[in-house]
């Protein structure tokens, strides 16, 4: 609770400047959406299911019947709702005698910085824990895994089986692999890599990888493949788990933030306490659908 003798400083006009957080480009600054897809939510809770099929047609005699292939079904991953939220009270005594509550204060833009501060967190948590077995998705494993199903059977792996460190050969590697990874159908695919997420200890190497134009450890002779790629390249501050771990987007499908109610505040008093109440909460849920959307190295 802020009252006077926690905020006595505003109490007289002798402060120049109130120093503190950025709070009016925090929404437009969050990392999330550019490794995350967002969506609304409907009802407390909504169901991926994949499903995949039929698979390549066969060849046939002439007059022979044609053989009849199923669709078939596969996990189904939820996205459950949590809420998400905070309060703020300030004393009538500090509203009436505070000289900057304007800028000291200023509950709204705090609040909102909170719970934007918040989403990044927890879509970072999904990084944190790529290749942690505790946190699985709808098929019962962790994100980055080399063991993910396929609705007709067998499976597929979307993690180096060797773990590389940020280099120029991960990446070609990374790129040989998603060429020939299977669709829900289980035939191959091929995806695309379309950006390269990683802690912010990696930023420096990442982008002379993604940057050069020639390879330096051929004498800046042989074209660098990896900038031909075109990828885009993302840090994420809240990836505190590992300095070595990184992974690829691909265009196959994306990580998830599912909104089921954006950020509402509200402001209520008490009577009793005469304390003046401000609130804000937002329900969300994030997780993946699709393992595809990334390939990771567990270095």
């Amino acid at each position: 609770m802020q009252t006077t003798s926690v905020a006595f400083a505003t109490l007289k006009a002798t402060l120049e400047e109130i120093v503190t957080d950025d709070t009016d480009n925090v929404e437009k600054n969050v990392v999330y959406k550019q490794y995350m897809k967002v969506e609304g939510m409907k009802d407390n809770y909504v169901d991926d299911l994949s499903n995949g099929g039929p698979g390549l047609a066969t060849e046939k005699a002439e007059g022979q019947a044609l053989d009849v292939l199923d669709l078939n079904n596969g996990y189904q991953t939820r996205y459950l709702a949590r809420k998400f939220g905070l309060i703020m009270q300030i004393t009538e005594e500090l509203d009436e005698d505070g000289k900057y509550n304007d800028e000291y204060v200023d509950a709204a833009r705090r609040m909102k910085r909170a719970v934007f501060k918040t989403m990044e967190v927890e879509c970072a948590q999904i990084l944190n824990r790529v290749h942690n077995a505790s946190y699985v998705g709808g098929d019962g494993l962790c994100l980055g895994n080399s063991a993910h199903t396929i609705p007709g059977g067998g499976t597929f792996s979307n993690t180096l089986s060797t773990a590389f460190s940020p280099s120029r050969a991960a990446l070609i590697v990374v790129r040989q692999n998603l060429m020939t990874l299977p669709g829900w159908d289980g035939v191959t695919e091929g995806y695309m890599p379309t950006a390269v997420v990683h802690p912010p200890a990696q930023w420096g190497a990442w982008a002379g990888i993604l940057q050069s134009e020639k390879v330096p450890e051929s004498g800046n002779n042989e074209t660098n493949v990896a900038k031909s790629l075109n990828l885009k390249q993302v840090p994420v501050p809240y990836w505190t788990a590992s300095t070595t771990n990184w992974l690829v987007l691909t265009d196959a499908a994306r990580l998830k933030l599912k909104v089921r109610r954006k950020p509402k505040a509200r402001t209520w008093y008490d009577e009793a306490t005469e304390v003046i109440n401000y609130g804000i909460s937002a329900r969300w849920a994030r997780g993946w659908s699709d393992p595809r959307a990334v390939y990771t190295s567990n270095a």
